[in-house]
């Protein structure tokens, strides 16, 4: 099962990267005339997120949003295999990187944050290359296709100098010694996290279950903050990455006003581009004890 994964993940990535968004497009088409709860969730998502919308707008954004998904999952091994040259071309713009100056001329390290939105691994490969970063990620595990997306992911991640740490309990200790050297972490902090690992929080004018990790590691050192996504171009044009300065009040001792702050600056962020975030993710899963059923009629 591994040998077929790793075969599959260097077919794709040999594959150019126009000819794999085209591929995503025509899979993309597929997905919504076909019934499948990756499209009724994304519908769901979109419908009360952007409730203000003409239901013909919101079925579009949900409709290239699923599209935009499978663009992702199609493109990653490309990223993860290509040459260092055809890597850096994919890269076109970088908005506002002096912040990342900035923020190492301090001295106390970085953290980067980032979310489900548009391609994320690509600038963030490239921006390894120049900073000294170690990003944070979950484990596939397994033995069979999971083992090969790891052993494919570390080796693409890491080939610019970048380091990884597989995200498990103790990760503050870790991460903190990083920080003290003033290198810099990045991770993916717009997810579910596991029960007792979040707070509720407002996203969109719903709860949404938040991590507090960036509040923890805000609390123990005084780290600079910047917030980045990556915004990926049509027709396999390539990338632009976009960093912006985090709100102060992520760094509140309360975690529900810092996860409020943190939502916040990423609504601002997929408002931005909102055909590109991840819809198809149950970002509302979890609710307070008693709250209806967010998902309800989709499964």
């Amino acid at each position: 099962m591994k040998t077929f994964a790793w075969i599959l993940l260097r077919l794709f990535g040999a594959l150019p990267l126009p000819l794999l968004h085209g591929l995503a497009v025509v899979l993309g088409a597929l997905s919504w005339i076909i019934p499948n709860r990756r499209k009724r969730v994304a519908l769901r998502n979109v419908e009360r997120c952007f409730a203000e919308k003409p239901a013909a707008e919101q079925r579009r954004i949900a409709r290239r949003a699923v599209t935009e998904e499978l663009k992702l999952f199609l493109e990653t091994p490309r990223l993860w295999f290509c040459s260092k040259a055809t890597m850096r071309g994919y890269l076109k713009q970088e908005t506002h990187i002096e912040l990342l100056d900035k923020a190492f001329a301090r001295g106390k390290g970085v953290i980067l944050l980032t979310l489900h939105q548009g391609q994320f691994e690509q600038p963030a490969m490239c921006m390894s290359e120049r900073y000294t970063f170690t990003g944070l990620y979950k484990e596939q595990g397994g033995s069979g296709g999971g083992a090969a997306i790891d052993e494919a992911s570390l080796q693409g991640r890491t080939r610019f100098g970048g380091k990884m740490i597989a995200v498990k309990r103790g990760v503050k200790s870790q991460v903190l010694p990083l920080l003290a050297a003033n290198e810099g972490v990045y991770f993916v902090a717009d997810q579910d996290p596991p029960q007792g690992s979040g707070v509720f929080a407002p996203f969109f004018g719903h709860l949404a279950h938040t991590p507090v990790l960036v509040r923890t590691l805000a609390q123990a050192c005084d780290a600079s903050i910047l917030v980045f996504y990556g915004e990926r171009l049509p027709w396999g044009r390539g990338y632009k990455s976009h960093y912006l300065e985090a709100p102060a009040a992520i760094r509140d001792p309360d975690p529900v006003v810092s996860a409020t702050a943190l939502n916040a600056i990423f609504e601002e962020c997929v408002r931005k581009m909102p055909h590109q975030y991840w819809w198809t993710y149950q970002r509302f899963r979890r609710q307070p004890e008693g709250a209806p059923d967010f998902y309800a009629g989709t499964r």
